[in-house]
């Protein structure tokens, strides 16, 4: 097996600007680093040059998510989320970003996401309780003609969907309130409530590399390489409206209905200890357990 892909941030950059990452937009990025390779400076890097290319009028967003499959703590009753020193179940490129000192974080139990440019506090602070609803920060980022970047991995890690199938009001999820504790930045602690859109019991998991491979299938999606991930990015508004359009012709369109889950056609898919990542090349990433397509 080769060595892993190693990338320094002209690398990187080139990379990303390829892609057709524009300046001045608003940018939601799900991500993995080890999908990229051996980064030279590693996670900051990344950062550095998505900011470098949305420039000083664009807005990173990235995921800062602690739901208690990727952060078992987060189910204690007790349990105290500190918007500033909680780090982020979604991996290290996220803890980056959240950790810079004009970083802003939105306040919610498992779905929080971090932002950084002018748009940022406003993005963060929209909405009340919930993640998902049509006036959380997601959903005010989609509004604004945000778009989505893919690095790294599948369409399965494409939390906007969740917030389209609140919007839909899918048969298959049920609203509640889940009571926490928030650390304010004063350091007092208060009650955190949190509405989540949870999974009924019946839910038999999500395929939403079905609709990633429709929405690449009609031209919607810029496909591209950065260091050995697969990138993929795509205007929020286009994947809403084809959400839309698949919701109506089949309402289980979003659930898995094969096992396994749909096969992304563009790069290969593999299963390690580091998750599931979209890369080109396996011969050059780090020993993989399975390979998935």
């Amino acid at each position: 097996m080769a060595p892993p892909y190693k990338v320094n941030k002209e690398k990187l950059t080139k990379d990303l600007s390829d892609l057709g990452i524009q300046k001045g937009s608003i940018l939601m990025v799900h991500s993995s680093l080890s999908s990229i390779g051996i980064v030279e400076g590693g996670a900051n890097t990344v950062v550095d040059s998505l900011l470098s290319l949305l420039g000083k009028d664009g807005t990173l967003i990235v995921p800062t998510f602690t739901y208690p499959a990727d952060y078992p703590d987060s189910k204690n009753p007790d349990w105290i989320f500190d918007p500033v020193r909680t780090h982020s179940g979604m991996g290290s490129i996220t803890n980056a970003a959240r950790k810079r000192p004009d970083a802003f974080r939105s306040i919610h139990l498992w779905h929080s996401v971090a932002a950084i440019g002018p748009l940022a506090k406003t993005i963060v602070n929209s909405g009340t309780t919930s993640a998902w609803d049509s006036e959380s920060p997601m959903s005010s980022a989609f509004r604004n003609g945000a778009w989505i970047l893919m690095l790294g991995v599948p369409y399965l890690n494409l939390t906007a969907i969740h917030v389209w199938e609140v919007e839909l009001k899918v048969d298959y999820r049920q609203d509640y309130d889940v009571y926490r504790r928030l650390r304010q930045e004063d350091g007092s602690i208060v009650q955190l409530v949190s509405t989540v859109h949870d999974r009924k019991d019946d839910h038999p998991g999500s395929d939403f590399n079905r609709f990633g491979e429709r929405l690449e299938s009609i031209g919607k999606v810029q496909l591209g390489v950065v260091g050995n991930a697969v990138a993929r990015l795509f205007k929020a508004e286009d994947a809403y409206n084809l959400a839309k359009t698949m919701y109506f012709e089949d309402q289980r369109c979003f659930l898995k209905q094969t096992d396994p889950v749909t096969e992304l056609k563009y790069g290969k898919t593999i299963q390690n200890k580091k998750g599931i990542q979209c890369v080109i090349d396996t011969d050059k990433i780090y020993t993989t357990d399975k390979t998935l397509s």
